[in-house]
């Protein structure tokens, strides 16, 4: 499966939900050697949804569209005006700043909810403290991550 076609169905799919008109311009960018991502910009607010959840239902189902379509697992990440780049670093700043409060007073402080991707993103970065653990509690939507001392 090439990025062309995978650009054609985000395309086809957008242009379903009546955004095409909006958006300046679809991009393939290699990432990893198994995955890659693609970006779009343009006034995509809609798209993107609160808190990202209409951009992760939308590259869901384009993955989906693809599965059944093609019969093939494609490895793509789907961004809209930097959103996820830009949700990422604010991530990493948060989860520096809790683990610096976990070491400084010796007590566990817990992340606001988020995404299966975003907690496996903070179990990584805090994977090198050796003073400090993680732990994801919750279920559904009020899934998070606790962060504490390590005992």
């Amino acid at each position: 499966m090439n990025q062309e076609h995978i650009i054609e169905i985000i395309q086809t799919a957008i242009e379903k939900m009546g955004f095409l008109e909006d958006l300046e311009t679809i991009h393939a960018h290699q990432g990893t050697a198994s995955r890659f991502e693609i970006r779009i910009r343009g006034d995509a607010r809609m798209l993107i949804g609160e808190y990202g959840n209409n951009l992760a239902a939308i590259e869901h189902l384009i993955k989906r569209i693809v599965m059944k379509k093609y019969n093939e697992d494609v490895r793509f990440t789907l961004d809209i005006n930097d959103y996820r780049m830009r949700r990422l670093e604010d991530l990493k700043q948060n989860v520096k700043s809790a683990a610096k409060d976990v070491r400084l007073y010796h007590k566990s402080v817990y992340l606001s909810p988020m995404s299966s991707f975003e907690r496996r993103i903070v179990h990584l970065l805090l994977a090198e403290y050796p003073d400090i653990t993680t732990e994801s509690t919750g279920e559904g939507y009020e899934r998070r991550v606790m962060i504490k001392p390590f005992p």
